[in-house]
């Protein structure tokens, strides 16, 4: 299920390469997305963003709305199954408050 968070990107990572599954190399950065309300608590994401979403690590400070998806993967770890959240971005806009 997509889902929407309207506002501001706090902070981002450096851009950086990687190779697809498929053999295409391709970049990917995090965007902190920080949501714009009244709530003392605001809602707030880390989301991966690739390929032209990527120009958005050089607008820290700009209010956006961040289209996203969020899957759960199981992973291995000290003999135990654990499980963590991947959050990445299916579309950004320029979004006024």
């Amino acid at each position: 299920m997509k889902q929407l968070i309207k506002g501001v990107i706090k902070d981002a990572t450096q851009v950086q390469q990687f190779e697809k599954k498929n053999g295409q190399i391709n970049v990917k950065c995090v965007l902190h997305v920080v949501a714009i309300d009244d709530d003392p608590h605001p809602e707030e994401v880390a989301v991966t963003v690739s390929g032209d979403l990527t120009l958005y690590a050089a607008a820290v400070g700009s209010p956006v709305a961040v289209e996203y998806i969020v899957r759960v993967f199981s992973f291995e770890k000290n003999g135990k199954k654990m499980y963590g959240n991947d959050i990445y971005a299916t579309g950004i806009q320029p979004w006024q408050p």
